[in-house]
């Protein structure tokens, strides 16, 4: 049976005005880019929770602009990393305020949207704003949150299904993500999506679809919609384990997501899981699903301890797509394949998403 959604779908609503192009084009890695600008690795990672640093905050800011100058239809709030607690330290942290930070880089987002508005006299929709929701593994100590990365022999020991927690631990982290609070702000901000990405686990995509489910009249009511992404290792499977085919499954019969798709995955695993995941909306019944892809750039992170000759923590995987890879190329193929969102991740930049857009707009003849 075919999900019923809300006629205020913000996403639905932007493509069939945008009836030309074949897709919403989203921007790209937020933590290159802060690096791009000058912050250290850890000031990129943890930015969201240094704002009061005013120039971390101009920073991102920066960041935001430069994506909204290369072309993109919608834009991602600093929201990804943003959590009170970790296994070692259940109990929320008295000194820091999720919902607080949640907002404060909502507003950052929605000021730089407003700039960039201001500024354009070209006819140029408003880009939507989409609010970063990240996997529960950001907040398992010592774990990288997705599946390109490599550590020390031995460390990786959370790569197992349910991240070796109970589920009323997982429900209560995505619950304090999506507060009565947050939502009433996203809603004033004119969020119009949750983006909640990086999912690596096959019950933390069921316990992300309870939550939402609760949630449902509320955004509803507020006129956001949601996608969820997983990150996967291969073609079968997500970073834990888990079936893509059943994640994708439980994703096709939940009403409140809009989109769903695959994020931080290297980018030559996209057209195969792309195929995959319309095979599995076509079989449930679940045509209104959009499929939303933004890969990374296909190199691994190191998460771990520089070993001799190594000079950074990003490195190119052997077998993997390798550094004469084009995104725009790409990107252009997994929009024709049927993707109706296609942006990028870790280390895809604002100049290559800047590439694509004037690639696809160019192509159709949108200046949109």
């Amino acid at each position: 049976m075919a999900n019923e959604k809300t006629d205020r779908d913000p996403l639905k609503q932007r493509l069939e005005h945008l009836h030309t192009q074949p897709c919403l084009i989203l921007d790209g890695g937020l933590g290159t880019a802060l690096t791009e600008l000058g912050l250290s690795h850890e000031d990129a990672w943890y930015s969201a929770k240094r704002l009061a640093d005013k120039h971390i905050r101009e920073c991102v800011k920066r960041a935001h602009l430069d994506f909204l100058e290369s072309g993109v239809d919608i834009l991602t709030t600093n929201t990804f990393k943003v959590a009170d607690k970790t296994i070692d330290l259940v109990d929320p942290n008295p000194e820091f305020d999720v919902n607080q930070v949640t907002i404060d880089n909502i507003t950052l987002a929605k000021e730089a949207i407003d700039e960039f508005m201001d500024k354009k006299s070209d006819g140029r929709l408003r880009p939507l704003l989409a609010m970063a929701v990240s996997s529960f593994s950001t907040v398992v100590k010592g774990r990288a949150t997705t599946s390109n990365r490599e550590v020390a022999e031995g460390a990786d020991y959370w790569r197992y299904e349910g991240f070796g927690v109970e589920e009323p631990l997982l429900k209560s982290y995505f619950h304090s993500r999506l507060t009565d609070e947050i939502l009433r702000h996203a809603q004033q901000c004119q969020v119009g999506v949750l983006a909640i990405e990086t999912l690596g686990d096959g019950t933390e995509v069921g316990v992300v679809c309870e939550v939402l489910e609760s949630k449902g009249e509320v955004l509803r009511d507020y006129g956001i919609s949601a996608w969820v992404t997983l990150t996967c290792s291969n073609t079968e499977t997500v970073d834990t384990g888990a079936s893509v085919t059943h994640c994708v499954e439980i994703l096709a019969h939940c009403q409140q997501v809009s989109g769903l798709g695959i994020n931080c995955t290297e980018p030559h695993l996209i057209a195969p899981l792309i195929d995959k995941i319309k095979g599995v909306l076509r079989d449930c019944n679940a045509h209104d699903k959009l499929v939303v892809v933004y890969p990374n750039s296909g190199e691994t992170y190191l998460c771990r301890e520089l070993e001799e000759g190594e000079t950074e923590h990003w490195a190119w995987r052997r077998g993997g797509v390798g550094e004469e890879w084009r995104f725009e190329e790409e990107a252009l193929k997994w929009a024709e394949q049927g993707s109706q969102v296609v942006g990028g991740c870790c280390r895809i930049t604002a100049t290559q998403i800047a590439h694509f857009a004037d690639r696809l707009k160019g192509q159709k003849g949108d200046n949109s």
